[in-house]
Formats: C-alpha cells, sequence, structure tokens
C-alpha cells in the first residue's frame, strides 16, 4: 500500500486501484482515521503509475514574512492613500489590497517529500468618472513593492484622460496592449493547446504544427516557473521536478508540457506539469512569460500615427480552439493615439481575432514586463506590452 499527503487531501493507491479522501484537519489523529476508514478503491487512469519516489528539486525563495504578516492596519493605511488621492481629483474608486501566504506539501510512502511555502499581494485600483475609468494594479510576492498612492495615480490619471470618450468605427488599428490586456492573449493558449493531453489527441492547436513556425519570429513563449518575477512551486502535484519548457522559440512550434501519463504514452520524460490523478483534463503550464523586447510604452506611442491604448481586455472568450480565434471587450482606459501622442478616450470597442494573426503582427515588445494573473486566476504570468498592427475590432460598444 502507497500513501500520498496533498494539502488537505490523503490518496491511498493499492494492487493499481486509489482512494480519495479530504480532510478539514490534519493532526496525526485525523488523518490516521481518514486512512484507516478508507475501504472504497477504484480505477483510474494513471493510478497504475503509482507514486513518485523520492525527488531532487531546485530551491526557490517564494515567502515574504513581511507579506505573511501584514496587519489590517497596514492595509488600511496603504487604502487611506488612495482614497485621499482620489477625493484630490473628484473620482470614485474601487480596488482590492491583499496578502496571502500557502504552503503546498506533498509526501508518500516512497520517500517523497516536497515543500513550498508562498506569499503573495495584490493591491487593484479602478477610478471612476461619470463616463469614463481607469485601472492600475501591482502583483507581487513581496508586499513591499507595493506603492499604493502611486498605483491609484496611474487609474485615475487614466479614468480623467478617457473622461468623454468617443465613438470609433469598428475596423482594425494599431494597437498597444499594455501588459494586463496583453496576457489575455497567453490565458487560453495555456489551457487550450500547450498540455500534452489535446496534443496527443489531436485538438490542440500545437497538434501537426510541432517544428513549423505559427507566429512571428520575436515571439518566444516559455514555461518558467524559476523566472524571477514568478518564484513558482518547483515541482507539480504528483511529485515531479518542475522544469522550463520552451514553448515557442522565435515563432516556431517546439514543445508542450507533460504529466506522467502523457509522458508514458508519448515515450518522454515528464516536464513537471501534471495534477492530482486521476486527472480529464492532462497537464498544462501555470508560469507563461512571454520574452521582452527593447523598447518601451512611450516609444511605443510616440511611433505610432494613427492607434488605440489598450490598459485591459474583459469578457474574453474562445470561439475556435485550434484556430486560437477569440473575442472580448476593452476595459478600463482605452484611448486614441494621433501623431505619436494619446489625443483623447474611446468608447469601448468589441473585438474578434485570431490570436496567431495578432502575435504574427508584433511590431514592438516592451522590455519592461510585469506579474500578472489573467482572468482566472489560476496561472501566473509575466508579460511585457505589445504594439501590433492590423488588429480587428467588430464594432463599438457604446459605453
Amino acid at each position: 500500500m502507497l500513501i500520498v499527503l496533498l494539502l488537505k487531501m490523503s490518496q491511498i493507491i493499492k494492487n493499481g486501484k486509489f482512494s480519495k479522501i479530504t480532510l478539514n484537519q490534519i493532526d496525526d489523529t485525523s488523518l490516521k482515521q481518514a486512512i484507516k476508514g478508507s475501504n472504497y478503491f477504484v480505477s483510474a487512469p494513471g493510478t497504475e503509475l503509482g507514486l513518485v519516489p523520492k525527488q531532487k528539486y531546485v530551491t526557490v525563495n517564494a515567502y515574504h514574512e513581511q507579506t505573511a504578516s501584514v496587519s489590517p492596519a497596514y492595509r488600511t493605511s496603504a487604502i487611506k492613500e488612495s482614497v485621499i488621492e482620489a477625493r484630490n481629483h473628484l473620482v470614485n474608486i474601487s480596488g482590492i489590497f491583499s496578502n496571502t501566504s500557502s504552503v503546498i506539501t506533498l509526501a508518500n510512502s516512497k520517500g517523497l517529500f516536497a515543500y513550498y511555502p508562498s506569499t503573495m499581494a495584490e493591491f487593484t485600483c479602478t477610478a471612476l468618472t461619470n463616463n469614463s475609468s481607469g485601472k492600475a494594479e501591482k502583483i507581487t510576492r513581496d508586499i513591499s513593492q507595493i506603492k499604493s498612492s502611486q498605483i491609484t495615480k496611474i487609474a485615475v490619471d487614466k479614468a480623467l484622460k478617457s473622461k468623454n470618450p468617443i465613438n470609433l468605427n469598428a475596423g482594425t488599428y494599431t494597437v498597444i496592449l499594455e501588459p494586463v490586456a496583453a496576457v489575455e492573449l497567453l490565458v487560453f493558449m495555456a489551457f487550450a493547446g500547450f498540455g500534452a493531453l489535446s496534443y496527443q489527441e489531436g485538438h490542440s492547436f500545437m497538434s501537426g504544427k510541432i517544428g513549423k513556425r505559427i507566429m512571428g519570429e520575436n515571439i518566444s513563449i516559455i514555461e518558467d516557473a524559476y523566472h524571477p518575477n514568478i518564484l513558482g512551486m518547483p515541482f507539480d502535484f504528483e511529485g515531479m521536478p518542475r522544469k522550463k519548457v520552451i514553448l515557442i522559440d522565435k515563432g516556431i512550434a517546439r514543445n508542450v508540457v507533460y504529466d506522467r501519463l502523457t509522458a508514458k504514452k508519448g515515450k518522454c520524460s515528464s516536464t513537471g506539469h501534471g495534477f492530482p490523478q486521476p486527472n480529464e483534463h492532462g497537464p498544462f503550464p501555470t508560469y507563461l512569460t512571454l520574452a521582452p523586447g527593447n523598447s518601451s510604452l512611450k516609444e511605443m506611442i510616440a511611433s505610432t500615427e494613427k492607434g488605440i491604448l489598450i490598459t485591459e481586455l474583459h469578457y474574453t472568450n474562445l470561439i475556435d480552439p485550434m484556430k486560437m480565434i477569440i473575442t472580448g471587450m476593452t476595459r478600463n482606459g482605452t484611448f486614441l493615439i494621433e501623431k505619436g501622442n494619446i489625443t483623447q478616450g474611446i468608447k469601448n470597442m468589441r473585438f474578434t481575432e485570431n490570436i496567431f494573426n495578432v502575435l504574427s503582427n508584433v511590431e514592438l515588445i516592451s522590455s519592461k514586463t510585469e506579474l500578472n494573473r489573467g482572468f482566472f486566476g489560476t496561472s501566473e504570468f509575466v508579460m511585457p506590452a505589445l504594439k501590433i498592427r492590423n488588429f480587428n475590432f467588430s464594432s463599438s460598444s457604446g459605453f
């Protein structure tokens, strides 16, 4: 009999079958009672692989004591600074200031022990006028990097500059996506095609494309838990060491990520991207990075004769996972650029685009990157800003 413990879940594997127990207490007595009382075993794909033996992991330091122990009074003081900044400009604001700490531990009866403590802090501010809005945010493991008044100033400035927005006709435009907006391009790629299960089943956009160019030469997408802005979990939920994987190399499709089950089928090694088995979704990347360029947001704007600056995208949905067609809307600060200057706010626009086309039309990439979680909040991304030509807007929203 083999036993594995994951957070508040215990899994027992016996004779190729498994039994899973979820607990709300993890003291010795509760664990022993749960394991002793488990007598219902079932078969499922992956359980025949057994448990992972003892492994070696890269050491990462994702835990900051100040982030874990900061008081409500600390957050209140930071929020007060934001409220004062907003009142000074007669703007309403809303937002989030959160700090979390967590520990993920895996252990089993074959000697495996994996331990990952981490912290995260997030400050998000949305500023509102009667007909405009602006947003800014900061996500970091080190709460001392959050300067609430500076973040609020950015959000307020966007809201004020986008007041009384104009309508812009549908069509193709040069756009500049700030990192918070650009991350939406990778969110769906992570789930819809960078995992080995969908690749092997033939419904991934990477299926049949390995070694072929699918986007611009200036685009490289890397799964990298060890990026200094991420410092992610150095093992997966099976206990396998997590590897850095180059998925797109200068526009060419190179790899997908594997867990043990898909690696067995593919006759290769796991890249350390498994989730608890049994698992019908297979592996997928959770720490995606898009390689930076050598430009800046200011340079992107200055080089644009006519275009649109986009703070954020929302209501994004995947229409076609093989062609990677997505649709969505702009939000919280959309601006017209004319002759290298931001001239006025634009009413939000709806877009429908093929991500491959978008990432084949990138003209400039910023050297500065930002940590972002994307809409779903289940993965972490390091993203630069992107200047893109011929971005298609299907309609204006009217607001």
